[in-house]
């Protein structure tokens, strides 16, 4: 039975355009009994004027859905 997942790191907070960008290291969601753990993930987090946090895995790209206003990304094909 896996065990109980490990408790994310918390890094020293980011900014970007005046928004504040959260950044954590992921350890997975459980430890296997058995076999390889799963591999950390550095993980960065804004809020959007709702207050929901949007979540990506480079900081470029947190940074430009803040740009973006926490819009979709166009598509690389230009159809709308």
């Amino acid at each position: 039975m896996p065990r109980p997942p490990i408790a994310p790191d918390k890094l020293p907070l980011m900014e970007h355009n005046g928004h504040t960008v959260d950044v954590i290291v992921h350890h997975g969601y459980s430890i296997p009994d058995l076999g390889p753990l799963p591999r950390d993930r550095v993980l960065y987090g804004a809020r959007d004027k709702n207050g929901e946090r949007h979540w990506r895995s480079s900081y470029e790209e947190i940074g430009q859905l803040i740009d973006r206003g926490f819009g979709k990304a166009p598509l690389a094909s230009g159809v709308s």
